[in-house]
């Protein structure tokens, strides 16, 4: 941010008002971690699909299908399931 815009955030109200947040239900929360980390990666847009389909097929979701595949490759290379 410019120097000139830090200024007439200061002295704009206008400016100020068009920053404010008025509606916090649309403000996205961060969710619980429970001592876990996120694992993003790119597969093929069919490979997701199959995943989503499976999900609703096997009752079940699309974390759960995942954590149990990682499991399984903990287990196929002689390390404990801790997913």
């Amino acid at each position: 941010m410019t120097s000139a815009k830090r200024a007439a955030i200061g002295t704009n109200t206008t400016v100020f008002k068009q920053l404010q947040v008025t509606d916090t239900s649309k403000i996205k929360k961060k969710a619980s971690k429970n001592g876990r980390a996120m694992l993003p990666f790119y597969v093929p847009v069919a490979a997701r699909t199959q995943l989503k389909i499976m999900a609703v097929e096997m009752n079940s979701t699309q974390q759960d299908l995942m954590i149990a595949a990682l499991n399984d490759f903990f287990q196929k290379h002689g390390k404990p399931p801790i997913a």
